[in-house]
This record gives C-alpha cells, structure tokens and sequence, in this order.
C-alpha cells in the first residue's frame, strides 16, 4: 500500500524533539515499518530515562496506520512503563488544527480518562500556543 500525498512514514527516528525541555515534542508518524518499531520504542524508553518531569506535546495522527507491531510494542510499553508515566509526565497536548477532529480527539480523551487507562492529564488543542501555555501550566502545578 502506497501512503497517501503528504504523508510521513517515519525513515528513522528521531521522532522526539527534546531543544525545549521539559516540554518534549513528538510527532507521529503515519506509518512505522516493522524495522523501525523497536528503534521507535526506544524513544519513548529513552524520555522516561532522563527521569526528570516533563510535558508531552504531540503532532500527527493519533496512531500510525499500517504498524502492527509498532502499536503492539507500544501498548506493551505503556502497560510496563505506566507507573513512571504517572510520575513524570505532567500531561500530554494534542495540537489539532482541525475543528471536527479535535472534538473527535477531545471526546476519545474524555473517554480514556474516565476509564482511568491514561496515568496523565491529556488535552487536546487548537494550535501550538495553546499546547505551550498548557504545558507550563500543568509544569507549575
């Protein structure tokens, strides 16, 4: 399967951008070949390896599609790590522009954090002001 015009599939990563700690950006990738999932996890691995509090502001799609073993490995990072999430991740910011999939977002959001599956507060924003004023928000509580 061809990826669609403008797409991103992730060549390598990094996905993370780390300049404007303890605010860390991650954009998503549309897909995730199979031989970059673990390198991708890694990622993540390494976040929580500074062991310093931070905020999470996201980019993308909200999951790639065609990565089955990425989400795979990724569901059991999040199971295994969800304790030093809730420690050291102060929440996490959508940035969508789009109006109707920001509600789609917000009301998928509602939903994860009512059933207590997320260790951190999640928002889902506009645009990236609205992502930095509430990271340093949720960074001085």
């Amino acid at each position: 399967m061809f990826p669609m015009a403008g797409a991103t599939i992730m060549t390598s990563p990094p996905n993370f951008d780390h300049s404007s700690w303890p605010i860390a950006r991650y954009r998503m990738p549309d897909r995730v070949p199979d031989d970059l999932a673990q390198e991708s996890i890694a990622e993540f691995d390494a976040l929580l390896a500074r062991n310093e509090r931070f905020v999470l502001i996201m980019h993308g799609p909200d999951m790639p599609q065609n990565s089955k073993l990425f989400l795979r490995l990724y569901r059991e990072w999040f199971k295994r790590n969800r304790a030093a999430q809730q420690r050291l991740c102060a929440g996490a910011v959508r940035v969508e522009p789009d109006d109707r999939r920001r509600a789609s977002l917000t009301v998928k959001a509602i939903s994860l954090l009512n059933k207590a599956f997320l260790p951190y507060p999640y928002r889902v924003v506009a645009n990236n002001s609205a992502a930095v004023t509430q990271a340093q928000a949720w960074l001085t509580e």
